[in-house]
């Protein structure tokens, strides 16, 4: 049977032992984030899938708020404020790129190199974030392809998981810790490559 070059790349998960024998195969290292972290490269990761699916609807606060993750310098500090501040202007009537304006207007100082980097439009920040994955992973590492079944398809660890179990034959149990290791080396990984990158820029602009 003919699977999806995804899958395919997927379905060699089922061979790794534990969690650290992938973050040795197919990471850098060992790296931990906390759960604020773990949701603002969750939110960066929706703005790229969401881009590259190539669906047209309204993606509302959640894109909002992912974008001005992305164009922001990460502090938990940070983070919880663009929540903040992007829940209340989207209960008061903003949305899309009116949505985008008023809450940069407010987060990101006028002065700031930051504000520059704001500016970008979300065909650059999904290019930025392909650029960082593609970097971090390599095109044929099967944490990319989670990342593109779970982001750009909309596919839930369970769906992953159960094809992993139907092509593969493992157990539940083995196809849900697979999961679960792929996703915390996958998110720990690019938290840690997507700061290196927003500094380069920084100071790029700054020179």
């Amino acid at each position: 049977m003919r699977i999806e070059r995804d899958y395919q790349l997927v379905v060699r998960l089922a061979d790794i032992r534990t969690a650290a024998d992938m973050r040795r195969l197919f990471g850098t290292g060992w790296k931990t984030i906390n759960r604020s972290q773990q949701a603002w490269i969750r939110h960066l990761l929706t703005v790229w899938g969401g881009h590259l699916s190539g669906d047209e609807y309204e993606r509302g606060q959640v894109n909002v708020i992912g974008r001005l993750m992305m164009r922001c310098e990460w502090s938990e500090q940070k983070a919880k404020q663009i929540e903040r501040v992007v829940t209340e202007l989207h209960c008061e009537g903003y949305r899309g790129e009116e949505l985008m304006r008023k809450a940069r207007d407010i987060l990101v100082p006028q002065s700031s190199t930051s504000n520059i980097i704001a500016l970008a439009k979300e065909s650059d920040d999904a290019a930025f974030m392909e650029s960082v994955i593609v970097k971090t992973f390599g095109r044929d590492n099967p944490l990319r392809s989670v990342a593109r079944l779970r982001y750009c398809k909309c596919k839930s660890a369970q769906n992953i998981a159960q094809s992993l179990i139907y092509f593969t034959g493992i157990t539940p149990k083995e196809a849900r810790n697979r999961m679960e290791w792929a996703q915390d080396i996958l998110e720990g990984e690019l938290f840690y490559a997507v700061k290196r990158e927003q500094e380069k820029e920084n100071t790029a602009i700054s020179a």
